[in-house]
């Protein structure tokens, strides 16, 4: 998007409520001004302000600073380490400052914050709470050192990227206030070390080594001086060594000082002691502790896995030999994958656990449906630094997950920073970004096109289902959908093959072309609809095709000159690719095509684009065939030229006979101008990207998915979110779900200026603050302004 300048003059004075509200909604039109592409993810995080925000690191309350401030933190390191972009550094180092200042020694009184200290009278470099006492926030407060690990984590790992690279350590902190004021990135590295050493220090008394052992170690409660907690003496839960492992971790690359080394080996041999092996499976089995058989939940899980996975990630090893392999790794990825992941939307509460399911589709307990799931437990974001390991499922899986309403409402997703920044991480090729789990299992979807049905100037979508022939047109709000006509139901007797929309009849709208592989043949056909007076209505049918039809599926384009969207039906009996046009309103066959395609060989699915730029659409078929036929299976595109004849361009084939290609949809993913290919396999449920280049198809990279949460998928491509550039991708899905994909990188849209009626903000700002933009209180008399957009 071409960079926007407001020059805003004020004609009388504007209160300065109104002006910060201004600025805010400049800013933001600047954040989406930015052109090229750039993660979804991180185009969220940061068009939310969290690049900006403290995360609560001014708080008062040292309870903050048990989870949520260190959540930020390590979000802000995460964003940092992948982008080295300043500004991530700049946030941090002043959510770290704040945090130190809070540490229980270092409070100012005089500003507020007097010193704190714990049960033992002891003010040390830690962060005491009286919280999660034995008597909840009842007592003099103890410092949990899963909390020390937790704020020190994120300083430790800053301190090592600074560290490890020369490139940056002479930046400076711009901030002029703040402990760090105007200092340069490796003095504060070098004091971020000192601090964690101290805090490190604090806990010291904490660490045993296995009796008889130099090679086990762990952390225990405190157990002196009658500590206020349920559990002194006892060894800590295996998902606090790893919240300590993992600042160790950091600590040794900041360093390089192998007495971190040594303990980084002693944790993990306790961890690994005490971690079995499913051979079914081959995932990772272990409880929560050692005091009892306790399952370990979803939500201490991926904590567990993270120390394991930072000593792989950056290498870590003893004696030249890895600590963690990356066999150890796939292993916990298989316990989410493998062991807690049951279907989609289906997850156990935990390791090796099968006491309380929580179908999230249905929000219900399926172990015991009179029991609420205990929502808190299911928190799964950290599971997320296993994405790119053997099963690179996972992702998809715990993206699933957090798209889902009865997740989302129950759990925060949305204004976790550290969730977002952990899928700006690791995201691909696709991101789901808006759900609808309402639908029956029972929908049987079986057609979905894009459109311009209700005359705005954004695209929606049409769905049809078998179950009972609900015709419903929709559009993306919010996480959801909403429908923009009243749907139509034809009833459960049809046999629906598949949907097309395209401006058929001239009106700049779109019509819709539904087939129907009736077993009347007076019923079996092509039907076209149009939305009008707000109702899905049907315009007129063309009928008495045979039962014999084997209908594959329609699409519509530019295919014939003319100016307006043509028609391809496609059916199994003869191989037949049927060409139409549309004069006036009424169909009229242009060609009919009949494939060289084998008998036994059997059409799957049809779609259609622009692939090579040249302002008319290729037509994209599936087709499965036998081993003895493997030349055939896979991709075909053609060319229609316009007296409807079809030449083949390309192919990509040679897949197995076990391909059963389902789902395909074309359209502009990447934003280039060129449209691409999306096919997709029952066989593996992989989404395969495919690229024209020339007369070549490419095929350029994939999304993995488990194969029963895109089995039967049936999608299309469309432009639903138009501040970007990039078409979505919108499926249906075997459990009744609807799920729309935005591309994993994201282009901003230029704002069309030259239409003098389009508001330059309207769908780039949030509804609330455009409201207050366009209220006539900002109109008035008094607050007049003159605005030149260049």
């Amino acid at each position: 998007m071409r960079k926007i300048s407001l020059k805003i003059t004020l004609i009388k004075a504007i209160n300065m409520k109104k002006l910060i509200t201004i600025l805010i909604a400049f800013f933001a039109i600047k954040s989406y001004s930015q052109s090229g592409s750039q993660s979804y993810y991180k185009r969220l995080f940061d068009t939310r302000g969290l690049d900006q925000w403290d995360g609560n690191s001014t708080s008062q309350d040292q309870l903050e600073f048990a989870w949520g401030v260190p959540a930020h933190m390590e979000a802000l390191v995460l964003m940092y380490e992948k982008t080295l972009e300043k500004k991530y550094a700049e946030t941090l180092i002043k959510c770290i400052g704040n945090t130190i200042d809070r540490r229980d020694d270092l409070r100012n009184p005089t500003l507020g914050y007097p010193i704190i200290y714990d049960y033992r009278h002891v003010s040390g470099a830690a962060w005491s709470t009286n919280h999660y006492n034995a008597v909840t926030d009842t007592g003099l407060p103890y410092s949990h050192l899963v909390h020390s690990a937790n704020i020190t984590y994120p300083m430790a790992k800053f301190a090592a990227i600074v560290k490890n690279n020369t490139a940056i350590q002479n930046l400076t902190y711009d901030s002029p206030t703040g402990r760090y004021a105007g200092q340069n990135y490796i003095t504060i590295a070098n004091d971020l070390i000192q601090k964690i050493k101290e805090t490190l220090a604090y806990h010291e008394a904490q660490w045993y080594t296995e009796p008889g052992s130099t090679t086990i170690g762990y952390y225990k409660e405190r157990s002196d001086n009658n500590p206020p907690i349920a559990f002194p003496g006892v060894i800590l839960p295996f998902n606090m060594q790893s919240s300590v492992g993992r600042v160790l971790v950091q600590m040794y690359r900041a360093t390089n000082e192998n007495n971190y080394l040594t303990q980084i080996n002693q944790i993990a041999n306790f961890i690994k002691s005490n971690t079995q092996l499913n051979s079914t499976l081959g995932s990772n089995v272990w409880t929560y502790w050692k005091h009892d058989d306790l399952r370990e939940d979803i939500s201490h899980a991926d904590l567990t896995a993270a120390f394991p996975y930072e000593c792989n990630k950056y290498g870590i090893s003893i004696n030249g030999n890895l600590i963690y392999t990356t066999a150890d790794i796939n292993a916990y990825t298989k316990t989410l994958t493998k062991d807690i992941y049951i279907s989609p939307l289906h997850i156990k509460n935990g390791v090796n656990y099968n006491g309380e399911n929580w179908n999230i589709k249905y929000n219900i307990n399926t172990s015991d449906p009179a029991v609420t799931p205990r929502y808190g437990t299911y928190t799964a974001y950290l599971w997320l630094y296993l994405s790119q390991y053997d099963d690179k499922t996972l992702y998809q899986i715990v993206s699933d997950l957090q798209a889902a309403k009865n997740y989302y409402s129950n759990i925060t997703v949305f204004d976790s920073s550290i969730t977002w920044a952990l899928l700006s991480n690791f995201e691909n090729l696709v991101v789901p970004v808006n759900t609808d789990h309402e639908y029956g299992e029972d929908s049987d979807w079986r057609g979905i096109a894009n459109g311009n049905f209700d005359g705005d100037s954004d695209e929606e979508f049409v769905v049809i289902r078998n179950f009972d022939g609900l015709m419903q047109a929709l559009e993306p709000h919010d996480r959801g959908f909403r429908q923009v006509a009243t749907a139509k139901v034809y009833g459960g007797s049809n046999n629906w093959k598949g949907l097309a929309a395209g401006d058929f009849f001239g009106d700049s709208k779109s019509e819709i072309i539904a087939l129907n592989d009736h077993a009347d043949a007076n019923e079996n056909g092509i039907y076209v609809l149009k939305i009008e007076n707000g109702s899905i209505v049907e315009h007129t049918r063309y009928t008495g095709w045979g039962a014999q039809s084997e209908w594959v599926g329609v699409a519509a384009g530019n295919f014939i000159s003319g100016g307006k969207d043509d028609v391809i039906t496609v059916r199994n009996f003869n191989k037949e690719v049927r060409v139409s046009k549309f004069v006036g309103t009424d169909m009229q066959s242009v060609y009919l095509n009949t494939l060289n395609l084998p008998a036994s060989s059997t059409i799957k699915a049809v779609a259609s684009g622009d692939l090579d730029k040249d302002g008319k659409d290729e037509l994209v078929l599936l087709v499965d065939a036998d081993d003895n036929n493997a030349i055939y299976n896979g991709i075909h595109v053609y060319r229609v030229s316009d007296s409807g004849v079809l030449t083949k361009i390309t192919e990509f084939t040679n897949w197995g006979s076990a391909s059963d290609w389902k789902g395909l949809a074309v359209g502009d993913i990447d934003a280039d101008g060129a449209a691409e290919i999306i096919a997709h396999r029952n066989f593996d449920g992989d989404y395969k990207l495919f690229k024209l280049n020339g007369n070549v198809l490419s095929g350029i990279t994939a999304e993995k998915f488990p194969v029963l949460q895109t089995k039967n998928n049936v999608m299309c491509f469309g432009n639903f979110d138009p501040s970007t550039k990039n078409e979505e991708l919108a499926t249906l899905r075997k459990d009744g779900g609807i799920v729309m994909f935005s591309s994993a990188n994201v282009t901003n849209n230029v704002i069309n200026m030259n239409n003098r009626t389009a508001d330059p903000c309207r769908n780039e700002l949030p509804d609330v603050l455009f409201s207050f933009l366009k209220s006539p209180s900002l109109h008035k008399e008094e607050s007049k302004e003159i605005v030149s957009v260049k």
